[in-house]
């Protein structure tokens, strides 16, 4: 609306001197002009050298155009100022669809319908495609390596962002401190192909996690070392420089690597999950029988560290040195284990499967796991509405999610276990009720004074399994219970806080960035392209930069920009 507002403004200006130039009398024609924005009064005579006045206090308030530059109020001014309104909400418009679009995952068939409607039906002006309102790059560029396409966005970038939030605070304890957390696990695209990506996912405290990188192919990246380079650059130099914003500096430092088992073996250059000397926390030597790899020894295991990790010091369980450790990150500490899988996904679900088809010993009857399917069942609906999804019968148990084994576990299971179960069998599963129970709770204090009591009881669920399920229960899952709570005590806070719940949740939300099977890596930098841009909490309009990078000179380069912009 800009030049209708400029014609406009122009049209007045030739009316009021066409007419200033009809007038015959010596009298002083006054006529609003708005001009630059502003309202002119302009005085004009007719020319007579008799009353030619050279006096100078005359001129004074005249311009070089013999215009008199008292602002006066007038029609044009209200006009201007309505144009000037319905530009502001025709941009607010824009922006509140733009939000809208993005934060619902439209499809641009989708948008373009909208944007048709309310053009034909609005008075307004919108763009015709949803690409122009999203500001949608044209095109994307990545890289070919690791036997795949990659692309890396960056983490100052993502820490940019979240440091300009009106609601970002860090605690008085964390003196200007920002400690990150990291995620790397696979992600399957379609289920009739192996395509998968392999995004590097990055938060702190209780913020969503931002995209670092993102590797797309039928298999994981056939190069460690190639994949992870650039993020190992930029956040030893994030690290030993901070980041600023505002003038004020953070310090940077890697709270946990967030993995499940296999991404943990691929990550650490270490023997898989399934592998005799699999544990990551001591030198337990495991042993096969029935087509398993049992881990358990009545033998107290010398515990692993990360001097003689990053030494090559544990041959039978590392397959090489790993670029993390190379460049200095503690490799057995910082990687924690994931109560998400090693315990719901993994520790429940096997303790279910063997009471529904496990050994003479411990399986249940038919009968009896009806009548529990069936106490579940019966409390559907009950709970309350934190919880996000209600409980689900035993026979669906293939298909239950890791927040289902989690609500058995800590409140569903032992209601109505108790009817159905030993005394025995179910003393031990609330053995591991109340410990895992104390070691989610946020409270630090009682968290920390009963963290020993929680250890103690662990360590009798695993000893006790071998009796209890037989000695083929005790596998990976089962064996890391032991080292469960020496995490709290590293990293000095509960299990929800170092948890892949919130990472796993992003990856969903990533793969359905993708509608198509052409080119999903660079839909899915579109997307979130289109996201920032979208955003109402930048505090630099960035819809112009398209944050993706080739190589580390090219990142560095535009850090160096966003700096001196953001001092």
């Amino acid at each position: 609306m800009s030049y209708l507002r400029r014609w406009r403004q122009n049209e007045a200006a030739a009316q009021a001197l066409a007419e200033s130039s009809d007038e015959d009398d010596v009298a002083t024609n006054m006529t609003v002009v708005n001009v630059g924005g502003y309202d002119i009064t302009s005085s004009s005579e007719v020319f007579d050298e008799n009353n030619v006045s050279y006096n100078d206090d005359s001129d004074d308030n005249l311009s070089d155009y013999g215009f008199s530059e008292t602002i006066v109020s007038s029609e044009t001014d209200s006009e201007t100022d309505n144009l000037s309104d319905e530009e502001n909400d025709e941009s607010t418009l824009r922006e509140q669809l733009a939000t809208w679009a993005t934060s619902n995952n439209l499809s641009k068939k989708c948008v373009d319908d909208l944007l048709k409607l309310l053009t034909s039906r609005c008075n307004t002006y919108l763009p015709k495609d949803s690409r122009t309102l999203l500001k949608t790059p044209k095109m994307v560029d990545y890289v070919e390596k690791c036997g795949g396409k990659f692309i890396y966005f960056g983490i100052r970038i993502g820490l940019l962002k979240i440091l300009s939030l009106k609601s970002f605070s860090l605690d008085a304890s964390e003196q200007n401190t920002i400690k990150l957390n990291f995620n790397i696990d696979g992600i399957p695209l379609f289920k009739s192909t192996g395509t998968q990506f392999w995004p590097i996912l990055c938060n702190f405290k209780s913020y969503t996690p931002f995209m670092v990188a993102i590797f797309y192919s039928s298999h994981k990246p056939n190069s460690l070392e190639e994949f992870l380079i650039d993020f190992i650059e930029e956040l030893n130099e994030l690290i030993s420089e901070g980041i600023q914003l505002d003038n004020q500096n953070f310090h940077i430092r890697i709270n946990a690597f967030i993995c499940d088992a296999p991404a943990r073996a691929f990550l650490k250059n270490v023997k898989g999950h399934s592998g005799y000397n699999a544990c990551e926390r001591c030198a337990v030597h495991g042993y096969y029988k029935d087509n398993r790899v049992i881990l358990h020894s009545d033998e107290v295991c010398t515990p692993r560290t990360n001097e003689d990790f990053a030494a090559f010091k544990y041959p039978s369980h590392q397959n090489g040195i790993s670029p993390l450790a190379a460049s200095g990150i503690p490799c057995v500490t910082s990687f924690s284990l994931d109560y998400m899988h090693l315990v719901c996904l993994g520790v429940v679900k096997r303790v279910l499967w063997f009471l529904r088809q496990g050994p003479t010993v411990c399986k249940l009857s038919a009968l009896q796991v009806s009548e529990i399917s069936n106490a579940l069942i019966s409390l559907s609906g009950k709970l309350p509405s934190e919880f996000a999804r209600q409980p689900r019968s035993l026979y669906d148990i293939e298909r239950w999610k890791a927040t289902e084994f989690r609500q058995f576990l800590l409140y569903t299971g032992p209601v109505v276990l108790k009817k159905f179960l030993t005394k025995e069998m179910y003393e031990h599963f609330l053995s591991l009720t109340v410990a895992i129970a104390i070691l989610l709770d946020n409270d630090s204090v009682t968290r920390t004074s009963y963290l020993s009591y929680a250890q103690n009881l662990l360590s009798y669920f695993v000893k006790k399994s071998k009796d209890i399920y037989s000695e083929k229960f005790i596998v990976y899952n089962v064996h890391c219970l032991t080292h469960l709570a020496d995490d709290c005590r590293h990293f000095m806070c509960s299990l929800n806080e170092i948890s892949g719940f919130p990472f796993e949740n992003h990856l969903q939300s990533v793969k359905k960035l993708v509608k198509k099977a052409r080119n999903p890596i660079v839909q899915v930098a579109k997307r979130i392209q289109e996201r920032k841009t979208a955003d109402l909490y930048w505090v630099l309009d960035l819809s112009q930069h398209l944050m993706l990078f080739q190589s580390k000179k090219e990142i560095d380069v535009f850090y160096s920009m966003m700096d001196r912009m953001l001092l």
